[in-house]
């Protein structure tokens, strides 16, 4: 968990109009009742029945046509290949 996320998140929503924070909470309800506890997976959430079969199919099939790569160390260098500027 991103507990930095979190304060964040947290600082918005202490910021929001009383109105606001109503429809917020409403709305988050709504999302965590339609969403499974984590009592209710009997392991990854790919293994839940609320996973969308053609969802689970295209993250399968996601690098199937990809292309070798030719960076040196990406996992290193991942930024520096992201956002470096061109010279």
């Amino acid at each position: 968990m991103n507990a930095q996320l979190v304060d964040s998140i947290v600082k918005v929503v202490q910021a929001l109009p009383q109105a606001e924070k109503i429809l917020l909470r409403e709305r988050l309800n709504l999302v965590f009742r339609e969403t499974p506890t984590q009592e209710e997976f009997s392991g990854s959430p790919l293994d839940a029945e609320v996973v969308d079969a053609e969802a689970l199919e295209l993250w399968r099939s996601l690098g199937d046509d990809a292309t070798t790569g030719c960076l040196e160390n990406p996992s290193v260098n991942h930024d520096r290949y992201l956002y470096a500027k061109d010279q």
